[in-house]
């Protein structure tokens, strides 16, 4: 009974740390930035993101590549605000609406309207566009400090020596 119960506590914890956009997408192999971002935010746990204007990594995949770019954000009550600025190579921010535009409207209507621009752990929900892309925003500030990982047990060979 333990062990299923075990079994039952991993599965629900999987699901749960990817249950933003699903385990699929973190199985699928994405290439670039965006899983290192999401692993090191997903094991380290976030504080909440306080109200103001904020640094962000933005992460965009499209056909299971990821890009990230830095940019900029306002937080106001625990959810980001419109616009989300995108830093060029000048230095200059423009509105990321200008690249990704046209939200998937199917993707919209499964949303919940009042938790759309919350924050958890800090990182924003995945956004998806009719176009295929995929965006998703981390607030670095947020990030708890350390590894996240947990440290394995020796063998018990080493562990359970007895001195005789």
């Amino acid at each position: 009974m333990k062990i299923k119960l075990t079994i039952l506590f991993v599965f629900g914890f999987l699901a749960n740390a990817f249950s933003q956009e699903g385990l699929s997408i973190h199985l699928k192999g994405i290439e670039g930035c965006y899983i290192d971002y999401y692993s090191a935010f997903a094991n380290k746990g976030a504080k909440p993101v306080p109200d103001g204007d904020h640094e962000v990594v933005i992460s965009i995949i499209f056909q299971d590549k990821s890009d990230c770019y830095m940019g900029k954000a306002t937080v106001k009550g625990g959810k980001f605000v419109a616009p989300v600025m995108i830093q060029k190579d000048d230095m200059s921010f423009a509105p990321l609406s200008t690249i990704f535009k046209n939200i998937d409207q199917v993707w919209l209507a499964q949303q919940d309207k009042e938790t759309l621009y919350e924050i958890h752990d800090g990182m924003s929900k995945m956004f998806t566009s009719q176009q295929g892309y995929k965006v998703q925003m981390f607030f670095p500030s947020a990030i708890n400090p350390g590894s996240g990982v947990n440290r394995k047990a020796p063998p018990a060979s080493e562990l359970l020596k007895k001195d005789f």
